[in-house]
């Protein structure tokens, strides 16, 4: 693509919100490469940019995966950066939807807030289920955002569309003004055989290091881009 066209293409910004081991870092892989890869090393915030196209045209998207700890509180520069947030917890797993739960309502109290959807994973462990179907429908309800169970790992058809029915959304509304950008270099993402696996095909991945979120000059000199292997 010519630099004019590139500089013309518009962007959206999403966080993937939860606790960890809910799933989040293959959700957001799964969505931009289709593929599965179960073990992740997420212990630090990692930014995926891919140039995605909609049935509007071309969209350029960065989605951060937030690393949570138990001693963090909520993750506001990430949220303050993004124009839509998924908020991901596991249908075995009472503590991420606790997490969850209190995630909404501090997104709740924010002025000019993204959107938001909540996502419920690892429906194809029903026979280990803690949290019905109908809580997480209510709880979303309750905070007049979208809700839908997936399964990461069986790959759900409901999962793209969540991030397609954000992006659209985001798309509509006016651009977010910013503070800040996120800066970090290239990532790595480990896969079930233990070996590097490339994330995104014509993309990019870097590690998000807490509390660098302001420096833009850092973003631009360790960019770096790759490709999927021609065999992929």
């Amino acid at each position: 693509m010519k630099t004019e066209e590139k500089s013309n293409v518009p962007k959206v910004r999403i966080a993937v919100l939860g606790q960890m081991n809910v799933g989040k870092s293959a959700l957001t892989v799964r969505y931009l490469t289709r593929r599965y890869i179960g073990e992740y090393r997420s212990n630090t915030d990692l930014l995926y940019k891919q140039t995605v196209t909609l049935e509007s045209g071309l969209l350029d998207v960065e989605i951060i995966d937030v690393s949570v700890d138990d001693d963090d509180g909520f993750p506001i520069e990430q949220i303050q950066w993004a124009d839509a947030c998924v908020i991901v917890y596991s249908i075995v797993d009472r503590l991420s939807f606790e997490y969850a739960t209190r995630s909404l309502g501090e997104l709740r109290q924010l002025q000019n807030g993204p959107a938001v959807y909540l996502v419920a994973n690892k429906a194809d462990l029903d026979h280990l289920r803690e949290i019905p179907e109908t809580e997480g429908a209510s709880l979303a309800a309750s905070h007049g955002v979208g809700f839908c169970e997936v399964s990461v790992a069986e790959n759900s058809p409901n999962l793209y569309k969540v991030f397609e029915k954000l992006l659209i959304e985001s798309r509509a509304r006016p651009v977010k003004p910013r503070k800040f950008s996120v800066s970090k270099m290239i990532g790595t993402l480990i896969g079930n055989n233990g070996t590097r696996q490339p994330l995104v095909n014509q993309g990019t991945v870097q590690v998000c290091n807490k509390g660098e979120l302001q420096n833009k000059n850092r973003l631009l000199k360790r960019r770096q881009a790759f490709t999927t292997a021609a065999s992929l």
